[in-house]
Protein backbone atom coordinates (compact mmCIF):
# COMPACT_ATOMS: atom_id res chain seq x y z
CA UNK A 1 0.00 0.00 0.00
CA UNK A 2 2.85 2.37 0.82
CA UNK A 3 4.30 1.90 -2.66
CA UNK A 4 1.03 2.89 -4.33
CA UNK A 5 0.50 5.88 -2.06
CA UNK A 6 4.04 7.06 -2.82
CA UNK A 7 3.29 6.81 -6.55
CA UNK A 8 0.04 8.76 -6.07
CA UNK A 9 1.64 11.52 -4.01
CA UNK A 10 4.50 12.03 -6.46
CA UNK A 11 2.05 12.07 -9.36
CA UNK A 12 -0.03 14.75 -7.65
CA UNK A 13 3.03 16.91 -6.98
CA UNK A 14 3.94 16.60 -10.67
CA UNK A 15 0.43 17.48 -11.85
CA UNK A 16 -0.04 20.69 -9.87
CA UNK A 17 2.29 22.84 -12.03
CA UNK A 18 0.63 21.59 -15.25
CA UNK A 19 -2.07 24.07 -16.30
CA UNK A 20 -5.57 22.56 -16.19
CA UNK A 21 -8.15 25.31 -15.79
CA UNK A 22 -11.57 24.19 -17.06
CA UNK A 23 -11.54 24.21 -20.89
CA UNK A 24 -7.72 24.41 -20.80
CA UNK A 25 -6.82 20.86 -19.71
CA UNK A 26 -4.98 19.68 -22.83
CA UNK A 27 -1.47 19.76 -21.33
CA UNK A 28 -2.51 17.83 -18.25
CA UNK A 29 -4.50 15.34 -20.34
CA UNK A 30 -1.45 14.80 -22.59
CA UNK A 31 0.77 14.20 -19.57
CA UNK A 32 -1.61 11.76 -17.89
CA UNK A 33 -2.11 9.77 -21.09
CA UNK A 34 1.64 9.34 -21.46
CA UNK A 35 2.13 8.67 -17.73
CA UNK A 36 -0.48 5.90 -17.74
CA UNK A 37 1.12 4.36 -20.84
CA UNK A 38 4.39 4.29 -18.93
CA UNK A 39 2.64 2.22 -16.27
CA UNK A 40 1.39 -0.25 -18.86
CA UNK A 41 -2.14 1.19 -19.04
CA UNK A 42 -3.72 1.58 -22.47
CA UNK A 43 -5.34 4.98 -22.07
CA UNK A 44 -7.78 6.48 -24.56
CA UNK A 45 -8.85 10.06 -25.18
CA UNK A 46 -12.12 11.76 -25.94
CA UNK A 47 -11.23 15.42 -26.13
CA UNK A 48 -9.49 16.04 -22.83
CA UNK A 49 -11.26 13.15 -21.10
CA UNK A 50 -9.09 10.09 -20.49
CA UNK A 51 -10.34 6.57 -19.95
CA UNK A 52 -9.01 3.05 -19.52
CA UNK A 53 -10.87 -0.21 -18.96
CA UNK A 54 -9.67 -3.46 -17.41
CA UNK A 55 -11.84 -6.54 -17.89
CA UNK A 56 -11.08 -9.16 -15.25
CA UNK A 57 -14.15 -11.31 -15.95
CA UNK A 58 -16.43 -10.69 -18.97
CA UNK A 59 -19.42 -11.84 -16.92
CA UNK A 60 -18.86 -9.37 -14.07
CA UNK A 61 -20.38 -5.89 -13.82
CA UNK A 62 -18.16 -2.86 -14.36
CA UNK A 63 -17.44 -0.24 -11.73
CA UNK A 64 -16.34 3.18 -12.97
CA UNK A 65 -13.85 5.24 -10.96
CA UNK A 66 -14.46 8.86 -11.98
CA UNK A 67 -12.44 11.93 -10.97
CA UNK A 68 -11.83 15.22 -12.76
CA UNK A 69 -8.54 16.68 -13.94
CA UNK A 70 -9.51 20.37 -14.18
CA UNK A 71 -9.19 23.14 -11.60
CA UNK A 72 -10.68 26.53 -10.89
CA UNK A 73 -8.58 29.68 -11.24
CA UNK A 74 -6.22 30.32 -8.34
CA UNK A 75 -7.39 32.72 -5.65
CA UNK A 76 -5.46 35.99 -5.45
CA UNK A 77 -5.02 35.51 -1.71
CA UNK A 78 -2.61 32.56 -1.90
CA UNK A 79 0.36 33.07 0.43
CA UNK A 80 2.54 30.91 -1.82
CA UNK A 81 2.76 30.20 -5.56
CA UNK A 82 -0.39 28.17 -6.24
CA UNK A 83 1.14 26.13 -9.07
CA UNK A 84 4.72 25.96 -7.82
CA UNK A 85 4.10 25.38 -4.13
CA UNK A 86 6.77 24.68 -1.53
CA UNK A 87 7.46 21.16 -0.29
CA UNK A 88 5.79 20.14 2.93
CA UNK A 89 6.57 16.98 4.90
CA UNK A 90 2.93 16.14 5.66
CA UNK A 91 0.90 17.79 2.92
CA UNK A 92 0.73 18.29 -0.82
CA UNK A 93 0.13 22.00 -1.38
CA UNK A 94 -1.20 23.87 -4.38
CA UNK A 95 -4.07 24.53 -6.74
CA UNK A 96 -6.30 21.48 -7.18
CA UNK A 97 -4.43 19.38 -4.61
CA UNK A 98 -7.62 18.78 -2.62
CA UNK A 99 -10.20 19.30 -5.38
CA UNK A 100 -9.81 17.05 -7.19
CA UNK A 101 -6.18 15.98 -7.12
CA UNK A 102 -6.45 13.70 -4.09
CA UNK A 103 -9.28 11.65 -5.60
CA UNK A 104 -7.66 11.70 -9.03
CA UNK A 105 -4.36 10.14 -7.98
CA UNK A 106 -5.98 7.82 -5.41
CA UNK A 107 -8.27 6.37 -8.07
CA UNK A 108 -5.38 5.98 -10.49
CA UNK A 109 -3.40 4.16 -7.80
CA UNK A 110 -6.40 1.93 -7.02
CA UNK A 111 -6.76 1.05 -10.70
CA UNK A 112 -3.03 0.23 -10.91
CA UNK A 113 -3.30 -1.91 -7.77
CA UNK A 114 -5.97 -4.19 -9.22
CA UNK A 115 -4.27 -4.33 -12.62
CA UNK A 116 -1.09 -5.42 -10.86
CA UNK A 117 -2.96 -7.94 -8.75
CA UNK A 118 -4.60 -9.43 -11.82
CA UNK A 119 -7.96 -10.06 -10.16
CA UNK A 120 -10.93 -7.99 -9.01
CA UNK A 121 -14.58 -8.73 -8.11
CA UNK A 122 -15.67 -6.26 -10.81
CA UNK A 123 -14.30 -4.96 -14.07
CA UNK A 124 -12.92 -1.43 -13.77
CA UNK A 125 -13.38 1.64 -15.93
CA UNK A 126 -11.13 4.57 -15.02
CA UNK A 127 -12.50 7.91 -16.25
CA UNK A 128 -10.52 11.11 -15.74
CA UNK A 129 -12.87 13.85 -16.86
CA UNK A 130 -12.45 17.46 -17.93
CA UNK A 131 -14.58 20.62 -17.60
CA UNK A 132 -16.20 19.46 -14.34
CA UNK A 133 -15.69 22.73 -12.47
CA UNK A 134 -17.70 24.65 -15.07
CA UNK A 135 -20.15 21.93 -16.14
CA UNK A 136 -18.72 22.12 -19.64
CA UNK A 137 -20.23 20.30 -22.63
CA UNK A 138 -16.97 18.49 -23.36
CA UNK A 139 -16.76 16.69 -20.01
CA UNK A 140 -18.89 13.80 -18.79
CA UNK A 141 -21.93 15.38 -20.45
CA UNK A 142 -20.42 14.35 -23.78
CA UNK A 143 -19.83 10.76 -22.65
CA UNK A 144 -23.28 9.65 -21.51
CA UNK A 145 -23.72 6.99 -24.16
CA UNK A 146 -20.19 5.68 -23.69
CA UNK A 147 -20.57 5.49 -19.91
CA UNK A 148 -23.92 3.71 -20.09
CA UNK A 149 -22.50 1.15 -22.52
CA UNK A 150 -19.32 0.51 -20.53
CA UNK A 151 -20.18 0.74 -16.83
CA UNK A 152 -22.91 -0.39 -14.45
CA UNK A 153 -22.23 1.90 -11.47
CA UNK A 154 -19.65 4.44 -10.37
CA UNK A 155 -17.68 5.93 -7.52
CA UNK A 156 -17.33 9.68 -8.07
CA UNK A 157 -14.12 10.94 -6.51
CA UNK A 158 -14.57 14.23 -4.66
CA UNK A 159 -13.25 15.40 -1.27
CA UNK A 160 -15.68 13.85 1.23
CA UNK A 161 -13.14 12.78 3.88
CA UNK A 162 -13.84 9.24 2.58
CA UNK A 163 -17.38 9.39 3.89
CA UNK A 164 -19.98 7.84 1.61
CA UNK A 165 -22.06 10.60 0.06
CA UNK A 166 -25.35 8.99 -0.90
CA UNK A 167 -27.12 12.12 -2.16
CA UNK A 168 -26.28 15.57 -3.43
CA UNK A 169 -28.61 18.48 -4.06
CA UNK A 170 -29.37 19.76 -7.50
CA UNK A 171 -29.71 23.40 -8.49
CA UNK A 172 -32.41 25.02 -10.61
CA UNK A 173 -32.40 28.80 -11.07
CA UNK A 174 -35.50 30.25 -12.72
CA UNK A 175 -36.02 33.75 -14.07
CA UNK A 176 -39.63 34.89 -13.79
CA UNK A 177 -41.17 37.73 -15.77
CA UNK A 178 -44.63 39.22 -15.21
CA UNK A 179 -46.00 41.50 -17.95
CA UNK A 180 -48.47 44.35 -17.54
CA UNK A 181 -49.32 47.68 -19.18
CA UNK A 182 -47.72 50.99 -18.23
CA UNK A 183 -49.65 54.11 -17.27
CA UNK A 184 -49.22 57.26 -15.23
CA UNK A 185 -49.46 56.47 -11.52
CA UNK A 186 -52.17 59.13 -11.17
CA UNK A 187 -54.30 57.14 -13.64
CA UNK A 188 -53.43 53.64 -12.39
CA UNK A 189 -56.68 52.10 -13.61
CA UNK A 190 -55.55 52.74 -17.18
CA UNK A 191 -52.59 50.43 -16.70
CA UNK A 192 -51.90 46.92 -15.50
CA UNK A 193 -49.32 46.75 -12.73
CA UNK A 194 -46.80 44.01 -13.49
CA UNK A 195 -45.40 44.30 -9.97
CA UNK A 196 -48.73 43.29 -8.43
CA UNK A 197 -48.99 40.35 -10.84
CA UNK A 198 -45.50 39.24 -9.89
CA UNK A 199 -46.31 39.49 -6.18
CA UNK A 200 -49.37 37.26 -6.67
CA UNK A 201 -47.25 34.67 -8.46
CA UNK A 202 -44.50 34.89 -5.86
CA UNK A 203 -47.05 34.15 -3.15
CA UNK A 204 -48.14 31.07 -5.10
CA UNK A 205 -44.54 29.93 -5.42
CA UNK A 206 -43.87 30.62 -1.75
CA UNK A 207 -46.67 28.26 -0.75
CA UNK A 208 -46.16 25.67 -3.48
CA UNK A 209 -45.89 22.13 -2.15
CA UNK A 210 -44.09 19.31 -3.92
CA UNK A 211 -45.65 16.01 -3.01
CA UNK A 212 -42.62 13.76 -3.24
CA UNK A 213 -40.18 13.86 -0.34
CA UNK A 214 -36.73 12.28 -0.69
CA UNK A 215 -35.67 9.93 2.12
CA UNK A 216 -32.20 11.50 1.94
CA UNK A 217 -32.57 15.07 0.66
CA UNK A 218 -36.02 15.82 2.05
CA UNK A 219 -38.39 18.25 0.34
CA UNK A 220 -37.66 20.36 -2.71
CA UNK A 221 -36.51 23.74 -1.37
CA UNK A 222 -37.77 26.88 -3.17
CA UNK A 223 -36.91 30.52 -2.42
CA UNK A 224 -37.60 33.71 -4.36
CA UNK A 225 -34.38 35.66 -3.93
CA UNK A 226 -34.59 38.73 -6.21
CA UNK A 227 -37.23 41.06 -7.66
CA UNK A 228 -36.97 44.11 -9.91
CA UNK A 229 -39.54 46.46 -11.43
CA UNK A 230 -40.16 50.06 -12.34
CA UNK A 231 -38.03 52.92 -13.53
CA UNK A 232 -39.80 55.93 -12.03
CA UNK A 233 -42.02 56.63 -9.02
CA UNK A 234 -44.89 57.92 -11.16
CA UNK A 235 -45.09 55.15 -13.77
CA UNK A 236 -47.03 51.89 -13.41
CA UNK A 237 -44.45 49.21 -14.32
CA UNK A 238 -45.25 47.12 -17.36
CA UNK A 239 -42.66 44.46 -16.49
CA UNK A 240 -41.44 42.84 -13.28
CA UNK A 241 -38.71 40.24 -13.10
CA UNK A 242 -37.84 37.94 -10.22
CA UNK A 243 -35.47 35.06 -9.54
CA UNK A 244 -36.34 31.71 -7.98
CA UNK A 245 -33.64 29.52 -6.38
CA UNK A 246 -34.66 25.84 -6.18
CA UNK A 247 -32.75 22.95 -4.63
CA UNK A 248 -34.37 19.85 -6.15
CA UNK A 249 -34.38 16.38 -4.69
CA UNK A 250 -33.97 13.28 -6.84
CA UNK A 251 -37.74 12.64 -7.00
CA UNK A 252 -38.21 15.20 -9.78
CA UNK A 253 -36.33 16.19 -12.89
CA UNK A 254 -35.65 19.89 -13.30
CA UNK A 255 -37.91 19.91 -16.35
CA UNK A 256 -40.78 18.46 -14.30
CA UNK A 257 -40.33 21.12 -11.63
CA UNK A 258 -40.33 23.90 -14.22
CA UNK A 259 -43.49 22.54 -15.87
CA UNK A 260 -45.31 22.20 -12.54
CA UNK A 261 -44.50 25.75 -11.50
CA UNK A 262 -45.28 27.25 -14.89
CA UNK A 263 -48.73 25.66 -14.82
CA UNK A 264 -49.40 27.40 -11.49
CA UNK A 265 -48.47 31.01 -12.32
CA UNK A 266 -49.15 33.58 -15.01
CA UNK A 267 -45.59 34.90 -15.19
CA UNK A 268 -43.25 33.42 -17.77
CA UNK A 269 -40.67 31.15 -16.13
CA UNK A 270 -37.35 30.44 -17.83
CA UNK A 271 -34.73 28.07 -16.45
CA UNK A 272 -31.12 29.16 -16.70
CA UNK A 273 -29.95 25.54 -16.79
CA UNK A 274 -31.81 22.23 -16.60
CA UNK A 275 -28.69 20.07 -16.29
CA UNK A 276 -27.92 20.45 -12.57
CA UNK A 277 -30.15 17.67 -11.28
CA UNK A 278 -30.14 16.12 -7.83
CA UNK A 279 -28.59 12.70 -7.35
CA UNK A 280 -29.08 9.89 -4.84
CA UNK A 281 -27.77 6.36 -4.42
CA UNK A 282 -30.66 3.85 -4.33
CA UNK A 283 -30.72 1.89 -1.09
CA UNK A 284 -30.79 -1.40 -3.01
CA UNK A 285 -27.70 -0.42 -5.01
CA UNK A 286 -24.51 -2.47 -4.53
CA UNK A 287 -22.80 0.83 -3.73
CA UNK A 288 -25.17 1.74 -0.90
CA UNK A 289 -25.20 -1.77 0.51
CA UNK A 290 -21.41 -1.93 0.46
CA UNK A 291 -21.07 1.38 2.31
CA UNK A 292 -23.47 0.12 4.99
CA UNK A 293 -21.69 -3.24 5.20
CA UNK A 294 -18.35 -1.51 5.79
CA UNK A 295 -19.79 0.80 8.42
CA UNK A 296 -19.02 3.95 6.45
CA UNK A 297 -20.55 7.23 7.55
CA UNK A 298 -23.38 8.12 5.16
CA UNK A 299 -23.82 11.81 4.34
CA UNK A 300 -25.58 14.12 1.89
CA UNK A 301 -23.77 16.91 0.07
CA UNK A 302 -24.79 20.51 -0.69
CA UNK A 303 -22.30 20.63 -3.59
CA UNK A 304 -22.71 19.14 -7.05
CA UNK A 305 -20.26 17.07 -9.07
CA UNK A 306 -19.95 14.91 -12.18
CA UNK A 307 -22.46 12.62 -10.48
CA UNK A 308 -25.34 14.71 -11.79
CA UNK A 309 -24.23 14.02 -15.36
CA UNK A 310 -23.88 10.24 -15.06
CA UNK A 311 -26.53 7.92 -16.56
CA UNK A 312 -25.70 5.15 -14.03
CA UNK A 313 -25.97 4.62 -10.26
CA UNK A 314 -23.21 6.32 -8.29
CA UNK A 315 -21.87 7.19 -4.87
CA UNK A 316 -19.45 10.02 -4.03
CA UNK A 317 -16.36 9.17 -1.98
CA UNK A 318 -12.91 10.73 -1.91
CA UNK A 319 -9.98 11.90 0.21
CA UNK A 320 -9.66 15.49 1.34
CA UNK A 321 -12.11 17.97 2.82
CA UNK A 322 -14.64 19.91 0.75
CA UNK A 323 -14.13 22.93 3.02
CA UNK A 324 -10.67 23.42 1.51
CA UNK A 325 -11.93 23.47 -2.09
CA UNK A 326 -11.68 26.64 -4.17
CA UNK A 327 -9.83 28.46 -1.39
CA UNK A 328 -6.39 29.98 -1.10
CA UNK A 329 -3.52 27.81 0.17
CA UNK A 330 -5.28 24.61 -0.87
CA UNK A 331 -3.76 21.37 0.38
CA UNK A 332 -4.34 17.71 1.10
CA UNK A 333 -2.62 15.59 3.71
CA UNK A 334 -0.45 12.81 2.32
CA UNK A 335 -1.98 10.50 4.91
CA UNK A 336 -5.42 11.23 3.41
CA UNK A 337 -4.26 9.97 0.05
CA UNK A 338 -2.85 6.77 1.54
CA UNK A 339 -6.04 6.22 3.55
CA UNK A 340 -8.15 6.95 0.47
CA UNK A 341 -6.42 4.30 -1.61
CA UNK A 342 -6.88 1.76 1.17
CA UNK A 343 -10.59 2.49 1.52
CA UNK A 344 -11.16 2.38 -2.25
CA UNK A 345 -9.46 -1.01 -2.43
CA UNK A 346 -11.37 -2.35 0.55
CA UNK A 347 -14.67 -1.07 -0.87
CA UNK A 348 -14.08 -2.79 -4.21
CA UNK A 349 -12.88 -6.05 -2.66
CA UNK A 350 -16.03 -6.19 -0.49
CA UNK A 351 -18.56 -4.90 -2.99
CA UNK A 352 -22.04 -6.33 -2.43
CA UNK A 353 -23.01 -7.61 -5.85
Amino acid sequence: MKAYSDIAIELLKTLIPIRAYSFEEALRADFLTEWLAGKGVEAHRSGNNIWAKKVFNPGSPTLMLCAHIDTVQASASYTFDAVNPPDDPERVLGLGSNDDGGSLVSMIATYLYFCGKGSCPVNLLLLLSCEEERSGPGGTRSLGGFIKANADFAIVGEPTMMRATVAECGLLVIDGCAKGRSAHAARATEGENALYKAIEDIEILRNFKFGKVSPTLGEVKLSVTQINAGGAHNVIPDSCTFVVDIRPNECYTNSEILEMLQASVGSTLTARNLENRASATPKDSPLYRTAVKLGMELITSPTSSDWMRLPIEAIKIGPGDSNRSHKADEFIFKSEIERGIGIYINFIENIEL
